[in-house]
């Protein structure tokens, strides 16, 4: 993509701060003249219109409830006087009933509600029995007075007319629209909803007619009205004129900040480069006011700096891969020369003792160095053992031999291994544990170092606790010693290479320190899990097998 310049861009920018607000002002006209004033003006009336028409409808059956409940009553006044008294009273509590009287059904209109023009009444009637009807008037006035009360600061003209079109009630009495709306009322008028009629422009006129009564409501907008809202577009329009100045200042304000966070960027960049901060990169505001230029010194600065720290992370890498290695080797050396030194020099001792003819040595002397002799030679083939395990563990390259293993069995030989200082091992095994699947060599092996682990760290010669069981379907093994309090740092280390619970200043342990790294490596390989619990003074390792013998 080619970039423009900087001069050039500053151009173009300003081209279009004042080309785009200007379209935008001339879209806002059309938009504010052509929809939103007839939406709002046309909803408003059809909402008006339905409101009143169901504010009338729910006046009326609310009265008619009325007359039907003192109707009801009626039929259980067998005398004139206790009649005229009751409805007397009725007109006196109710200031909606006028005149209250009981006529015979042959002179009821068939209206429900007839309305009179020359007394501006509404008459209502309620029938009593077959020959007589409860009838009363209502006064427009109560109407007229709530259509003016609720509807005085309304600018639109109100009309509620009956059938024949007569004016029941109104809030604007003298104006003259009102011919002029029964003319343009169409002649088939939709029921209980509200319709749009009229043909001036920006002046919408809604109308809701009723069933029962036959009356309709007509809301008419005034030309006050459809002037006022135009006042208000042309606030608007003002507003965005307003808007569009500022548009063009924002625009101006946001290439310089752009160009300036930018260019600040760069200096950053360089500035931690020369400091020996190689992994910083430069991290552009990108958007269609950077410029070419920014975004190419960026890149090549990025690039630059990209090679800078891969090959300072490469050397980094070789020096603690060298030090690692070293460290290794130096552990390694002192494990070796320090626990290999023990054995042998057992090992070298009894054999010249045995070797010697100057001395007699009797049986039961010769035997206890030859065992002594075999233990530990027993445990430098373990150590050489472990130490040959590690590179593959490392490298993910353990062969294994797989098969169906016997837990009790593989325990047994663990523990004869271990005991060979006369440690007090508890072994509890439930007779009904699952064989497992593994390498019954490797599995030896992770039993023993557990078993040797607990041998050495076990505190107040108490016994160590190995129990064999099955625990939610799947054979565990747990080894169990009383310890000194482990701190909870010190166990997220436990399963390191080299790890200690004595330091070098105070440690009064054998062993190489790869044992629980060996345990959970082999482990790892064979898909057993290990679950370490250290509390109440006792350390606790359980194996769980998640490859068995269903």
């Amino acid at each position: 993509m080619q970039r423009l310049k900087i001069a050039q861009q500053i151009i173009i920018v300003l081209l279009f701060a004042v080309l785009i607000p200007f379209v935008t002002i001339g879209l806002i006209i059309s938009n504010i003249q052509q929809q939103t004033l007839r939406r709002e003006l046309n909803y408003s009336a059809l909402e008006m219109s339905r409101t009143i028409g169901e504010n009338i409808q729910s006046y009326l059956l609310t009265t008619q409830k009325k007359l039907n409940e003192a109707a009801s009553a009626i039929t259980f006044m067998p005398y004139a006087s206790d009649r005229a008294d009751f409805l007397s009273e009725i007109e006196r509590n109710d200031k909606t009933f006028k005149g209250l009287e009981i006529v015979d059904n042959s002179t009821v209109p068939k209206e429900s509600y007839a309305f009179n023009e020359t007394e501006s009444t509404i008459q209502m009637c309620s029938r009593v029995n077959d020959e007589y009807s409860l009838c009363t008037n209502i006064d427009t006035a109560y109407m007229q007075n709530a259509v003016s009360e609720r509807y005085k600061d309304e600018k639109r003209q109100i009309y509620i007319l009956d059938k024949n079109n007569l004016l029941i009630a109104t809030n604007a009495p003298n104006a003259p629209e009102l011919e002029r709306l029964i003319k343009n009322l169409p002649l088939r008028k939709k029921v209980y909803t509200a319709d749009l009629f009229n043909k001036y422009k920006n002046q919408p006129s809604a109308y809701y007619t009723l069933n029962n009564p036959d009356w309709t409501v007509i809301v008419n907008t005034t030309e006050n009205i459809t002037n006022a809202t135009i006042d208000k577009a042309r606030f608007r329009i003002i507003l965005a004129l307003t808007l569009a100045a500022f548009f063009i200042i924002a625009i101006v304000g946001i290439y310089t900040f752009y160009l300036y966070i930018n260019i600040r960027q760069l200096f950053k960049g360089i500035i931690a480069i020369s400091k020996g901060s190689y992994e910083r990169k430069i991290h552009l505001l990108k958007s269609a006011f950077t410029p070419h230029e920014i975004v190419f010194l960026a890149k090549e600065f990025n690039y630059m700096a990209k090679k800078i720290h891969q090959s300072y992370h490469d050397l980094s890498e070789k020096n603690i891969e060298l030090e690692r290695l070293n460290e290794f080797r130096t552990n390694l050396v002192n494990a070796i020369s320090h626990e290999f030194r023990t054995p042998l020099t057992s090992i070298v001792g009894y054999s010249s003792r045995l070797l010697r003819h100057d001395i007699k040595i009797d049986d039961e002397t010769r035997i206890k160095s030859l065992k002594i002799i075999k233990q530990q030679a027993q445990r430098l083939s373990r150590m050489v053992e472990d130490l040959l395990v590690v590179p593959e563990i490392e490298s993910f390259s353990i062969q294994f031999n797989k098969g169906e293993v016997n837990l009790c069995e593989a325990i047994e030989n663990s523990v004869l291994y271990a005991n060979s200082n006369n440690s007090n091992f508890e072994v509890k095994i439930d007779e009904d544990l699952k064989l497992v699947y593994a390498d019954s060599d490797r599995l030896e092996q992770v039993l023993i170092n557990l078993c040797d682990n607990a041998v050495k760290y076990n505190q107040n010669d108490e016994p160590i606790k190995i129990t064999a069981k099955n625990i939610s379907g799947k054979p565990c093994v747990s080894v169990k010693n009383k310890s000194l309090p482990i701190p909870d740092d010190m166990q997220e280390k436990l399963f390191d290479k080299f790890i200690r619970m004595d330091s070098k200043l105070t440690r009064t342990t054998r062993g190489t320190g790869l044992g629980l790294y060996i345990v959970k490596g082999l482990c790892a390989a064979m898909n057993i899990d290990i679950v370490l619990d250290c509390k109440d003074d006792y350390f606790n390792i359980t194996l769980v097998f998640n490859d068995y013998v269903e």
